[in-house]
């Protein structure tokens, strides 16, 4: 090899120090850097020489620059990301609906409202001539619906939270691929469409962020493809391809009268699969989680309203009645009543009408048929309107609304109820307790409130002005098994109620937990392979540092060479 020739070895050696150099100088400056990978140069032999016989290397240079990653371990860690992400929605939504709750609290709670309403009833039996206590159970039951009311509120406000955020899930989906789809192109372009040579390692972070995050929402499999770009599918569905994509949007689907938003693909309307990641915990969260609560709290509610109405209905008050028209209106007076749409379904029966002289204090009792068999004309609300009219003393009609209306012929008359086995009075809402037939609904008749309004407290089953067999019937119905619940309490609708969302929360721990040790573990192996070490760094530099300044020697003895042959 001539002089000139070892000169060029010398600079080949100090070029390719010099890039070596620049990278750890690069993975030091980045060590910190969230989702940086390490970068390594790729040194390879020179170019030889051919010198008579003779076959010289001209040393070293860089092949390219890579990124040292594990490629398996990462494409697991784009799975776990989104187990990961799905779970943790639905573990926050669970511990959401715990407080919500207030079990555990020495707050007020359904719990308490239900035992304290209870309780203010007991105390009716202890005194059943005092209006204070009958207006004291009043006013309890006006806080437990309230409780009920508050309590479905919040838990809508909660899965209506959740729905907003299938909706900014469809933005960022659409933001994120978008990212990911320029990213290829930039990288495609600045690697030369060969992902086998030097590697966009800066773009390559920027685009493994987006990727990480997409998957945090979607379940998504992701492909390098040779130019550098990557393949993203959802469930076999194409997201991104290289330099194209597909965009999303969320419509509004309706499910029993209840909004709720679905991530579908433009054009197609084609749902976007979501079996992981944060827009599976979202449905799941929204419609299962959230959905069965406010479910078995309507449950609770509607069977605390009609059961309960339906004892209370047939009591009787320290006053009776001098008109009342029912709550609860029928979508057609002529059609039979268990078919004109009420909340709560009457069946065959029959209730008792007290007809009472304030005068002389004399009752009069006349049974008013309900015929719901189906074998003939069955009863409907002008039927029931007419038979109420030929009541000596009282007047009944069915308003422009159909509402049933019932009027007293005098003042000197009043009226009230007894042994209804219809379940007629608690489905029209005449001489009930409860209102409305939800948790949302769920109040207190209006007839029942105020001091002055107190007597009209149906505590008794011995007739109109008083007595306390039926206050004796209510104040046992929290405990007392329900037909309507297959045998059930009211109590044990709410023990299940809390169960579900106490095994709920703790299930959906216990998974995110796995999820997030699993995802941990694979972070620890890709760290293992793509984290920086400043020590091992600082080593490499020192490396370098030698072997360059070696080739400087190198280059500095063949230059006193090269000077001492030109003198000769």
């Amino acid at each position: 090899m001539s002089l000139f020739g070892s000169i060029q070895l010398g600079g080949n050696t100090l070029q390719a120090m010099q890039i070596g150099l620049q990278v750890v100088g690069n993975n030091i400056a980045n060590a910190g850097t969230p989702g940086f990978v390490r970068e390594e140069a790729v040194y390879v032999p020179a170019p030889v020489q051919r010198q008579g016989g003779l076959v010289l290397g001209l040393g070293v240079k860089v092949d390219s620059i890579v990124q040292k990653l594990d490629k398996f371990v990462l494409s697991r860690l784009v799975g776990a990301r989104g187990d990961r992400a799905g779970a943790e929605v639905q573990e926050d939504n669970y511990r959401e609906l715990e407080s919500l709750l207030n079990e555990l609290d020495d707050t007020e709670d359904l719990s308490n409202a239900l035992t304290t309403f209870f309780n203010a009833v007991d105390e009716v039996l202890k005194a059943p001539g005092n209006a204070a206590t009958r207006s004291l159970a009043v006013g309890k039951g006006i806080s437990l619906a309230s409780n009920i009311n508050n309590l479905y509120n919040r838990a809508n406000d909660l899965r209506n939270e959740l729905n907003d955020r299938v909706y900014n899930a469809a933005d960022e989906i659409n933001s994120l691929t978008e990212e990911i789809q320029r990213l290829n192109i930039q990288i495609a372009t600045a690697e030369g469409g060969d992902s086998s040579g030097s590697e966009a390692g800066g773009l390559r972070v920027l685009r493994q962020a987006s990727i990480d995050r997409l998957s945090e929402i979607i379940g998504i499999s992701v492909t390098e493809q040779p130019s550098g770009g990557v393949s993203i599918t959802a469930g076999g569905e194409l997201l991104v391809f290289e330099g194209q994509r597909r965009t999303v949007h969320a419509s509004e689907a309706s499910t029993d009268g209840v909004a709720s938003g679905l991530v579908e693909y433009d054009g197609t309307n084609s749902p976007v699969s979501a079996t992981s990641g944060e827009l599976y915990g979202l449905y799941e969260a929204r419609d299962e989680a959230t959905g069965s609560f406010l479910s078995r709290l309507d449950d609770l509610a509607a069977t605390l309203a009609f059961e309960f109405n339906k004892l209370y209905s047939q009591g009787q008050g320290l006053v009776g009645f001098d008109s009342l028209t029912s709550i609860e209106a029928v979508s057609d007076p002529v059609v039979a009543l268990d078919e004109v749409g009420l909340a709560f379904t009457p069946v065959n029966g029959s209730f008792d009408l007290l007809v009472r002289s304030k005068e002389n204090n004399l009752t009069h009792t006349v049974t008013i048929r309900v015929d719901l068999n189906g074998l003939d004309d069955d009863t409907t609300l002008n039927d029931l309107a007419t038979q109420i009219d030929a009541v000596d003393g009282i007047r009944a009609s069915v308003s422009a609304t159909g509402q049933l209306q019932i009027v007293a012929d005098s003042t000197d008359i009043d009226f009230g109820f007894s042994n209804d086995t219809s379940g007629t009075l608690a489905a029209l809402g005449l001489n009930t307790f409860f209102t409305g037939s939800t948790a949302a609904s769920l109040g207190v008749n209006d007839e029942l409130k105020g001091i002055t309004n107190a007597g009209k407290f149906a505590a008794s089953l011995d007739g109109i002005g008083g007595g306390s067999g039926n206050a004796e019937r209510l104040a046992a119905f929290l405990t007392t098994s329900l037909d309507a619940a297959g045998g059930a309490t009211l109590a044990d609708l709410y023990t299940q109620l809390i169960n579900e969302v106490t095994q709920g929360s703790t299930v959906s721990q216990a998974v995110a937990d796995g999820f997030r040790s699993f995802e941990g573990a694979l972070e620890s192996q890709a760290q293992a392979a793509s984290g920086v070490s400043v020590d091992e760094e600082a080593i490499k530099m020192m490396t370098l540092q030698r072997i360059f300044q070696a080739s400087a020697k190198y280059i500095q003895t063949i230059s006193e060479l090269l000077d001492l042959l030109v003198n000769l």
